[in-house]
């Protein structure tokens, strides 16, 4: 089933470059496009980087990205930032792409993946088999921070499982690399809404603090997980000293919280690549989006009144 979705995606993505991509493109002579990947196949990271070249974008830092954003430097040409959130191991295969098309990156890392090898979402489907109450990932997200990392806790207790973050070795490694910059990701990767005062402050002094521990640099840059946040994040982020932080919003004309509401587009990890292509330019959420909202919505309707039928 995946895999047909996929490859149906891909042509839909295919359809929309075919008939609206010098379109899609234009916004990008005024704004600078930034995209995020959490742990993408070389196959497809690669492919996107073919075609952001091939359209003639140039790649910048988060230094740049930075002076831009604060009205220093002047777009004369179509830029593009590129950002990784999680750290995951995976990442690291992508190293020679990413000298290979010279490509400053930035990666949101969380410190306790780092130090436990996994990241919380990864016990969802032994949780789902222990605790009925418990579907899938969206439940834990739901529940107030103190809670899920109970169960996630308890999890880890009984179940091992395959290091999939990169570990502090090999964040040294990308850390000394001269096209990657570190940034924070919060210390546990939690939820921050549904986090108390005093558990969000520690996030995000926490991680800051250990990372430039760790790395002997200064921490700049954030990205808030899951794309949570509200006004306390605004004020941690100025306590802490952090001079910009990204969210998962890719609408390039809303108004921000200044550098603390930095827009980014999301690559889909399972996805092919010209669905991505046609995501990553606002060409899907434009024209298929609508168009699953209204189906869902269609076998909503229909969903209803066969209960009703028979009710």
């Amino acid at each position: 089933m995946e895999g047909f979705k996929k490859i149906l995606g891909d042509i839909l993505g295919w359809v929309l470059l075919l008939l609206f991509k010098s379109y899609g493109l234009k916004k990008f002579d005024k704004h600078v496009l930034s995209i995020y990947f959490h742990n993408p196949s070389p196959f497809l990271f690669q492919g996107i980087i073919q075609f952001l070249k091939a359209h003639n974008f140039h790649f910048i830092s988060e230094k740049e990205l930075y002076d831009f954003a604060l009205g220093r430097d002047e777009l004369k040409e179509r830029k593009a930032f590129v950002s990784f959130d999680d750290a995951w191991k995976g990442n690291l295969k992508l190293i020679p792409v990413i000298e290979k098309y010279q490509i400053p990156i930035s990666i949101f890392t969380p410190v306790k993946p780092v130090v436990s090898g996994n990241y919380w979402w990864e016990y969802v489907p032994y949780l789902k088999s222990k605790h009925p109450e418990i579907s899938g990932a969206d439940d834990l997200k739901r529940m107030k921070n103190s809670q899920r990392m109970e169960y996630v806790r308890n999890a880890a207790a009984e179940r091992i499982l395959k290091r999939s973050a990169v570990n502090l070795k090999e964040l040294e490694y990308l850390h000394k690399h001269p096209l990657v910059t570190i940034g924070s990701h919060t210390y546990h990767h939690p939820i921050g809404i549904q986090c108390s005062d005093e558990e969000l402050a520690f996030e995000y002094s926490e991680s800051k603090k250990i990372l430039e521990s760790w790395l002997k640099t200064e921490i700049n840059s954030f990205a808030y997980p899951n794309g949570d946040y509200d006004e306390r994040d605004f004020e941690f982020l100025k306590k802490n000293g952090y001079k910009m932080a990204f969210t998962t919003s890719p609408n390039l004309s809303r108004e921000n919280n200044g550098m603390y509401e930095l827009p980014r587009i999301s690559i889909n990890t399972k996805g092919g690549k010209y669905e991505n292509i046609a995501r990553m330019l606002g060409l899907w959420h434009q024209y298929i989006q609508p168009l699953q909202l209204k189906l869902k919505s269609e076998n909503r309707k229909v969903s209803v009144q066969i209960i009703d039928q028979y009710s």
